[in-house]
């Protein structure tokens, strides 16, 4: 019995999470006028509030990314069994 390859969704949504806290923290961090200085405080609650709008959509976008390969890859798989001669 051939067991099916793991999922990649999983692996897709927390790389898409990973990928979105780390953009979040280059638009929230970056400098917006030029002379003026941000607290430090200011900017560090902006990241922990931005991280729980930039999170969920990153899982989101990775999980939807994640269920597109995985699908095509179990395609290849299969169609790629189908036609492969038997074996005697």
């Amino acid at each position: 019995m051939d067991t099916p390859p793991p999922s990649l969704v999983k692996k897709f949504a927390i790389a898409g999470l990973i990928l979105a806290e780390i953009y979040m923290v280059f638009t929230v961090a970056s400098p917006r006028l030029k002379g003026v200085d941000i607290p430090t405080a200011a900017i560090a609650f902006r990241i922990v509030a931005m991280a729980f709008f930039f999170g969920p959509f990153g899982l989101a976008i990775g999980t939807g990314v994640g269920l597109l390969a995985d699908s095509a890859l179990r395609a290849l798989k299969g169609s790629a069994k189908k036609t492969a001669p038997p074996e005697v």
